[in-house]
């Protein structure tokens, strides 16, 4: 350990080090001279710390004994006179008295690190005073073994009261944490992940695995609150339990790589737009003779159609282009996909791509661009009721009783109400002819998606890179998140050419296939 770098920590810590002095003495003018003391020392004695790791275990003993020894001197230098006749008392001195608070502090903290196991038996034995027999038939444990957990309970609260500990950066300055998912049902995942400590659990054994103590400290959470969480993140196959440490089981990546990712793809798309407006521009020809229908539509609003008809064709193809195998694993909800997490601030100009398939006499599909539209549907979230308005739209039906999914789709602009009768403000076209315009692109579709298919197995790779090779599943999420970042590019680059425009008050990303009943 050098000067400079004492010095340096003495600067990041110096309030800390005050504060904990206000705190252990009670006293801002004492505390101050103390601090004052517990520096100086460091100063003198930097050159003893061999391990760089070790300095913040020595700064604060040495800030802790420091403290002792202001008691211990305040003790001998104040004294008062004992009448004749005191009969006597039992009380404790200012230094016995911080010395059993700290203690009693030391010990309820070691006592939140423990076990399960370990703490029952510890609190049923020494705090609720039952026996060795009432406690193994409460537990179901031998007497031997409550035996052994006492023994061992006293050895690690021991050893743990002997430690300096810190807490780790989550336990105050929790992570960003988002998740992400691409299967076919997400049902407990999006509910488990609204608050903060499951993200942050899954941050904190990401890099490598960790016990319950170490993670208690790392959170600054007491086991006993971590416990529970810990056995969800684990049922649901998120944590893997690895002996006595835990382990991250879901692949994350942050805004970085992500910005890598797409740089690469507009790159990409940069190379090949003379062939993509092309192939927009025969798309429109051939959607001049379907039942393509819009009332809103411009030659615009045609060309939005094509160019995401084909983003979504050529993505949902490269995976056959690819020489990452998209599995699908089987996930403990009973569905199959999977789940990744979003680490820090992310940018992204996707907001759900959507797809309603049960509807009897069509299916939506909704692709939520942000540059494109502000009006966000997810098609599942009425079930059956949404497909319902949607059907009745297209059919110039008179409104419906379903007054939730009815009120959500008119909030958003999906659908109107004119002469009494639910209008569509969004794209239709029968599945047949949609599949007769694909039929024509096929061409210009599969170049598309040869090219998707190698950037997406570029940006698996490059995640496979950034994640610990106990993860599972990189190069899958990295090639699912790229297959976004492709569909993204595609958009800008057509509306920073000019080529395409967001539109007036059109809805560009909602389509409406009809299924023509036999």
């Amino acid at each position: 350990m050098t000067k400079e770098q004492i010095e340096t920590i003495i600067q990041e810590n110096m309030q800390k080090i005050y504060l904990y002095c206000v705190k252990k003495l009670e006293n801002t003018a004492v505390a101050e001279d103390v601090a004052s003391d517990i520096i100086l020392e460091l100063l003198r004695s930097y050159s003893r710390i061999q391990n760089d790791k070790a300095v913040y275990g020595y700064m604060w003993s040495v800030a802790n004994n420091l403290c002792k020894n202001y008691w211990r001197r305040s003790a001998k230098e104040s004294y008062t006179e004992i009448p004749e006749d005191f009969a006597g008392a039992c009380c404790f001195s200012p230094e016995e008295s911080y010395v059993r608070e700290e203690e009693i502090m030391l010990l309820r903290r070691e006592l939140s690190l423990l076990r399960e196991k370990y703490r029952q038996v510890m609190i049923s034995y020494y705090i609720s005073g039952q026996s060795c027999e009432e406690i193994a038939n409460k537990y179901n444990l031998s007497v031997s073994n409550v035996k052994q957990c006492l023994f061992e309970g006293r050895k690690k609260l021991k050893e743990g009261m002997d430690m300096v500990r810190e807490y780790g950066e989550l336990s105050y300055a929790p992570e960003k944490f988002t998740m992400n998912f691409w299967g076919n049902s997400s049902n407990g995942y999006w509910e488990l992940f609204e608050r903060k400590l499951p993200g942050n659990l899954i941050i904190a054994t990401y890099d490598s695995p960790k016990t319950l103590e170490e993670l208690s400290l790392e959170m600054g959470v007491g086991v006993p609150y971590l416990e529970d969480e810990i056995a969800i993140l684990e049922k649901m196959g998120l944590l893997v339990r690895k002996g006595k440490t835990y382990q991250s089981n879901m692949v994350l990546y942050d805004e970085q790589w992500r910005k890598t990712v797409y740089d690469k793809a507009t790159e990409l798309l940069h190379t090949k737009l003379d062939d993509i407006k092309k192939l927009v521009d025969e798309g429109v020809e051939y959607l001049a003779k379907t039942d393509y229908c819009y009332e809103a539509a411009d030659l615009n609003t045609r060309k939005w159609f094509v160019l995401l008809l084909i983003i979504w064709e050529a993505s949902m193809m490269s995976e056959q282009k690819m020489s990452t195998k998209m599995t699908f694993p089987l996930l403990q909800n009973g569905s199959n996909g999977y789940v990744m997490g979003i680490r820090g601030e992310y940018h992204t100009d996707t907001m759900g791509i959507y797809g309603q398939y049960d509807i009897n006499k069509g299916y939506m599909r909704i692709m939520n661009f942000v540059k494109l539209s502000d009006k966000v549907l997810n098609p599942f979230e009425y079930r059956n009721a949404t497909g319902q308005m949607l059907e009745a739209a297209v059919e110039r039906k008179h409104e419906p009783e379903e007054v939730a999914a009815l009120s959500t789709l008119l909030e958003n602009g999906f659908v109107s109400v004119k002469d009494g009768k639910l209008c569509p403000e969004f794209a239709t076209i029968s599945y047949e002819d949609y599949k007769a315009v694909k039929s024509k692109l096929a061409d210009g579709i599969n170049q598309m998606a040869e090219l998707i298919g190698k950037h997406r197995d570029m940006a698996g790779e490059e995640l496979r890179k950034k994640t610990p090779s106990a993860i599972p599943g990189a190069n899958e999420v990295g090639a699912i998140v790229s297959m976004w970042s492709m569909m993204e590019g595609m958009v800008d680059i057509v509306l920073s050419e000019g080529y395409m425009t967001k539109g007036n008050g059109q809805n560009l990303t909602a389509f409406y296939f009809r299924i023509d009943s036999e």
